[in-house]
């Protein structure tokens, strides 16, 4: 073999193994993802059996993260927020965030009252309204919903239902379009609890099996290029010699 095929050769072997590293990567990584959604899987569980917080946390970190909460206050009627493109087995709707106005503390928590069907034709909104008496609210911490990719920051408003749709608002951007302060996480309605839509919580991303799912195609990937590597340069080794 003269030299130009031979640095081809090692060339093709280096990316092979290059191939094979990168593929080992992604699959430990994958393994990773699924311990820490098996974590995720049993705080969300732990959740449902703790005792209920008696009072709302300035901020939330993973310790608080899916407790339950009773809150009492009232529901901010005007106005509401649509948070747009949420699907329920398949139907494209909204979920709705009903800020609650809590004695003894600036910041509103936004109640997330479960999702809605939305319309076939998209200006026309549901109603959302809900009475303002004071009320005693129980739910799950949670983040705000968080995007894979930031599509819009804009608002459509739409006074005659007091409503506002959005796409994965920030808090920052919730509390300016509330004129208040606002937490930085909702509280997910409980299912029993009334002025509520459909509420079937379940704990966020990928379960854990999907992940080792992935991992073992990546792993597999990389041992099939590690081992198309090592053929290439057995071969090579014997021509050579």
């Amino acid at each position: 073999m003269n030299r130009r095929g031979i640095t081809g050769t090692y060339v093709a072997i280096g990316g092979l193994l290059a191939v094979a590293a990168l593929c080992a990567s992604l699959g430990t990584w994958q393994l990773r993802r699924a311990d820490e959604s098996r974590a995720t899987l049993a705080r969300f569980a732990a959740g449902a059996t703790d005792v209920p917080l008696e009072a709302l946390p300035p901020s939330l970190d993973e310790a608080l993260r899916f407790r339950h909460v009773a809150a009492r206050g009232e529901l901010v009627a005007d106005p509401q927020f649509l948070l747009d493109n949420m699907l329920h087995d398949g139907v494209a709707g909204y979920q709705v965030l009903t800020a609650l106005r809590v004695p003894g503390s600036r910041a509103r928590v936004l109640v997330n009252r479960g999702w809605i069907r939305a319309d076939a034709d998209r200006r026309v909104l549901p109603s959302v309204a809900v009475a303002v008496e004071p009320r005693s609210v129980m739910g799950r911490l949670e983040r705000l919903p968080r995007p894979g990719l930031r599509l819009r920051t804009d608002a459509v408003s739409t006074p005659a239902h007091g409503a506002v749709v959005l796409q994965y608002p920030t808090a920052e951007e919730l509390a300016r379009l509330l004129g208040e302060p606002v937490l930085d996480y909702q509280l997910l309605l409980d299912a029993d609890e009334p002025d509520g839509y459909v509420r079937e919580w379940h704990a966020p991303g990928l379960p854990p099996e999907r992940h080792l799912a992935y991992a073992g195609q990546w792993l597999a990937l990389a041992v099939g290029a590690a081992l198309a590597g090592i053929v290439i340069a057995f071969r090579t080794a014997r021509r050579g010699s």
